[in-house]
């Protein structure tokens, strides 16, 4: 092309951009939504209520101005790819148990500890006492995760393909955990085989033998219909499952200021009216099993009185030599104790 050429053409292509731009501009809505995903592993359980409420609050506090999508049953990805998603910002906020985040911070592993929290109530005032947010909720951030808020909807139970009736049931069991140093060492004190796998996956093992028992909550059993396969729940309540809130810290630091404050502040008034609801289920939900055809089991006193004590310790025996994580390992119980007898 010649230079006068190339100089003719400069403004048509000029011209042509702008009409372009134009086009494009004229395609987007005039006040555009911001669009929030949340999502987690579980469904039409406290988690998933908690979802929808915050959705509810989001919504009605913006306007409409953000509109916030609800994704349970692991619909953005099994737990490890959901917390990558928070990560690299494609996932706007995940709910999933702390242990998971062992592979980010060995800390968030403390609140799988036995023997720490009485009942949801108590746990509930640990975690959102001032002094422990402080030091716990920030442990994320450095690898782009940003907890906004956290509630305790479950205690913890095991539901079994055959019976676990005494303390000595648990020998020789394969069963599903949480992927922590906290998990493994009860199972390895209980005598069974510890196996860490997200929920989605769970299922599916106990209908091929995989395993023969899986540790959760009481509304996940019933939420997934585990009946059909692991009829019998024992109930143990060693420690609890408090979910914590984690947005994506990529995408929350390019956020207005106004958003930024919006989502913190809804967060935590969700958390607040959500925790005294989960209760009232997880109780409700122990029912509910029962008449859905499951068996429900506690162990004689006697033997509870053993589980618990061989369980005491395993806190303070995994966070023995690593110092950060026994700073907040210790932390915790001394809350614990502060808030134990409210």
């Amino acid at each position: 092309m010649s230079n006068r050429s190339s100089r003719l053409s400069r403004p048509f292509a000029a011209i042509a951009g702008g009409i372009a731009l134009a086009i494009a501009a004229s395609a987007l809505p005039a006040n555009a939504k911001t669009i929030i995903k949340i999502g987690s592993p579980t469904i039409k359980e406290s988690v998933h209520f908690w979802m929808q409420a915050f959705e509810k609050r989001m919504e009605k506090r913006s306007k409409g101005a953000v509109d916030v999508k609800v994704f349970p049953l692991s619909q953005l990805g099994a737990i490890p790819r959901m917390v990558e998603g928070v990560q690299l910002g494609t996932i706007e906020i995940a709910m999933v148990p702390p242990a998971f985040l062992v592979g980010i911070d060995q800390r968030f592993q403390v609140l799988a500890a036995p023997g720490v929290f009485k009942d949801q109530a108590h746990g509930f005032r640990t975690i959102q006492d001032p002094e422990f947010k402080k030091a716990f909720w920030h442990i994320g951030e450095a690898k782009g995760i940003k907890m906004v808020g956290m509630f305790c909807p479950a205690d913890t139970a095991y539901a079994s393909r055959t019976p676990i009736r005494t303390l000595a049931d648990f020998h020789g069991k394969k069963i599903r955990v949480f992927a922590s140093g906290m998990e493994r060492e009860s199972m390895k004190r209980l005598g069974a085989a510890a196996s860490p796998m997200p929920l989605s996956e769970v299922l599916p093992a106990l209908q091929r033998g995989v395993l023969d028992s899986a540790k959760s909550g009481m509304t996940i059993f019933v939420a997934f219909k585990f009946q059909h396969t692991a009829k019998y729940v024992t109930r143990t309540n060693e420690s609890l499952i408090c979910i914590p809130t984690l947005v994506s810290k990529v995408w929350f630091n390019k956020q207005t200021k106004d958003l930024q404050k919006m989502i913190q502040e809804e967060a935590q008034a969700n958390d607040i009216e959500q925790q005294p609801d989960s209760i009232k289920f997880n109780l409700h939900i122990y029912e509910v099993w029962k008449k859905i055809g499951g068996e429900l089991i506690d162990l004689s006193p006697s033997d509870k009185a053993k589980f618990d004590k061989l369980l005491a310790t395993v806190g303070d025996k995994v966070v023995s030599d690593k110092p950060q994580v026994r700073q907040m390992y210790e932390l915790m119980k001394k809350i614990a104790i502060r808030h134990a007898e409210k």
